[in-house]
């Protein structure tokens, strides 16, 4: 698994002609992004937070596709309760 990441990073920086230390400061970056939308979406949807402090923190859109993901989710446990 080391080896992958390590190869991947490599092909990249080569590919954008930039160091491998601009290739992990941009992925951490990004994780770090994922990890933040993750737990402010997670605190909303457990009512730990309102929509609109979600909002503020992370942008409307997504707190919208988080809302319609999970009515998804509601309708499918639901069709699966009534058939």
């Amino acid at each position: 698994m080391a080896t992958d990441l390590t190869e991947r990073v490599q092909e990249i920086a080569k590919e954008r002609d930039v160091p491998e230390s601009k290739i992990l400061e941009q992925a951490l970056e990004r994780g770090v992004e994922d990890l933040w939308i993750d737990l402010v979406l997670s605190r909303y949807i457990n009512d730990e937070i309102n929509r609109e402090a979600a909002i503020g923190l992370i942008g409307r859109d997504r707190v919208k596709r988080a809302e319609r993901e999970l009515q998804a989710v509601e309708d499918d446990i639901q069709w699966g309760l009534d058939a």
